[in-house]
């Protein structure tokens, strides 16, 4: 039943949220990430079987506070919405594979719309976000599924150094992840996805973003064999420096991180399912604290 029920309907996927790359206070270059966090909290461990598929996933992140490193909020007006529209592709293969696991590959664009206001400067855009190519290996077992890829991300998107909000990050990036799904009884299942991004450097401002770390999770209970209920959120840490024509950013190299949690519900179809998610970012340091909203659909080609 469980590998029924917890078909991916949310795997891997990049999109941007290159967030003010004007704002001191930021950490990263902007104070957002490469890696969605968030994303991956139903079925994260789970590959589907070999086959093709299509992932369309919508997200809206608002913040009205910009953290510093201490916490305290930036002493600025401050504003920021985003929305996201990325379209992945998801190959499995019957054939291919290593170490006992299956291969599997992916592509995702995101397309993205925002808007942001830091004191008295505003900017809105919208544009084709970075490009994301992956491959990834997954394993099942009785009580266990997990994978494990990486996902190379391109400075594909859109962007302009002197812009307030800028769809692409202009930078090449890699993040590497073990996800893993497991039952905790006869109605629960639990979700666990590590990751690591280590960041290249963005050439058009000679800015280098420090190398992230974190876990997103869910617990959740399967209500009968079509819906799923339960907690989710992620931990997110930048573990190095930021760094500016190869000086370290800051009296704290402006260390990003931040906490968040909150409800999801999923429904899966014949083919198809559907994810509908909230979360909520607290103690966040040198980056915007807000809120994610997020609606994601998979179908099977």
């Amino acid at each position: 039943m469980l590998g029924r029920l917890s078909k991916p309907l949310v795997l891997v996927l990049t999109l941007t949220l290159a967030l003010l790359p004007l704002a001191t206070a930021s950490g990263t270059e902007g104070g957002g990430s490469v890696y969605p966090y968030g994303l991956n909290t139903v079925a994260s461990g789970v590959q589907p079987r070999p086959g093709n598929y299509l992932y369309m996933y919508n997200s809206y992140f608002t913040a009205d506070v910009l953290r510093t490193g201490s916490g305290a909020a930036a002493p600025i007006d401050f504003e920021v919405d985003v929305r996201v529209h990325t379209l992945r592709y998801l190959g499995v293969s019957d054939s291919l594979g290593m170490a006992g696991g299956t291969l599997g590959w992916l592509v995702a664009l995101p397309w993205l719309d925002g808007n942001a206001e830091v004191g008295p400067r505003s900017d809105s855009r919208d544009g084709v976000g970075d490009l994301t190519v992956g491959l990834m290996l997954g394993w099942h077992g009785a009580q266990r599924h997990s994978a494990a890829g990486i996902d190379l991300t391109l400075p594909t998107g859109v962007y302009a150094a002197e812009r307030l909000f800028n769809p692409g990050r202009n930078q090449y990036a890699a993040t590497l992840y073990y996800a893993l799904t497991a039952p905790i009884g006869e109605r629960l299942d639990s979700n666990l996805r590590f990751n690591l991004t280590l960041n290249g450097e963005n050439r058009a401002t000679n800015y280098r973003s420090g190398h992230e770390a974190g876990v997103e999770y869910s617990l959740n209970l399967r209500l009968g064999p079509r819906w799923l209920a339960g907690v989710n959120g992620y931990f997110h840490r930048q573990l190095v420096d930021d760094r500016l024509d190869g000086r370290s950013v800051g009296g704290d190299g402006r260390r990003l991180r931040v906490r968040a949690y909150g409800p999801q519900l999923a429904y899966r179809g014949n083919g198809w399912g559907v994810v509908a998610k909230w979360q909520h970012e607290v103690r966040a340091r040198n980056k915007a604290e807000g809120d994610k909203a997020w609606l994601q659909f998979y179908y099977a080609l």
